[in-house]
């Protein structure tokens, strides 16, 4: 099992192009490290891809930094949009962005959710607008994980559906030593006791040496705790379904 991690731009539902007059749309988009944000704001239509490269709005002191934003929005169902996005905030050197995430979240408009966080990183997205009054519930989850090397950990966390792929890929860098954190995940579909497969994809380097590589799989259920595999000398992945 491998799961294919890229921030490369994506070619999502091409059937749907003919969609895209059904509505237009504004999602907002955050990338938040402590007090700092970076913002944009993406006009989309449905069904049909929109993509930016380029400034963010920065706010709480932080130095400006260019963005990668994809995104594609499902047609509405029963009140709730499915969003496909791939995220990136640019670093001094290109090749080694400080965060990057990519999955797929439902959205009710007007209704901000934080589908993704990787070490100090939280993204949010937000449908602009007001959501019909009746809509049916989420049907999302979220699942929880950590790489944990000696000391030191590396938490991800994605709000999630089913049969859908998420990776988040974190560089930083201490002194001459980069260090690069990579997680991609894909949770297949409940069993009628509840109980899901959790395949996942892991990747830590610093400098030159792998500390922890490879793929696993883990049985989750909501609400039934942590579950723990072993990641490579030293290190414990370990991940948990909260609903």
């Amino acid at each position: 099992m491998k799961i294919k991690v890229s921030l490369m731009l994506f070619c999502l539902a091409p059937v749907l192009a003919g969609l895209a007059g059904a509505g237009n749309w504004t999602v907002e988009m955050k990338a938040v490290n402590g007090r700092v944000s970076y913002a944009y704001a993406q006009a989309l239509s449905v069904g049909k891809q929109a993509t930016y490269a380029g400034k963010a709005r920065v706010r709480g002191g932080g130095p400006a930094r260019e963005i990668i934003f994809n995104s594609f929005l499902n047609p509405d169902e029963e009140g709730l949009f499915r969003l496909d996005y791939q995220a990136e905030v640019a670093g001094e050197q290109r090749a080694r962005p400080p965060f990057q995430a990519a999955g797929k979240v439902l959205l009710r408009p007007g209704k901000p959710v934080l589908a993704a966080e990787a070490g100090g990183w939280k993204f949010i997205v937000e449908l602009k607008g007001t959501a019909e009054e009746e809509s049916r519930k989420e049907r999302s989850g979220t699942i929880e994980t950590v790489l944990k090397c000696g000391r030191v950990s590396y938490p991800a966390k994605f709000v999630y559906l089913p049969d859908e792929q998420y990776s988040a890929v974190l560089f930083t860098q201490s002194g001459d030593t980069v260090t690069k954190f990579m997680v991609g995940l894909l949770p297949k579909s409940p069993g009628m006791d509840g109980t899901f497969l959790l395949q996942y994809t892991l990747q830590l380097k610093e400098g030159g040496e792998t500390l922890a590589e490879g793929d696993g799989e883990l049985i989750l259920a909501p609400g039934d705790g942590k579950h723990t595999a072993s990641a490579g000398k030293d290190c414990v992945f370990s991940a948990k379904a909260i609903r």
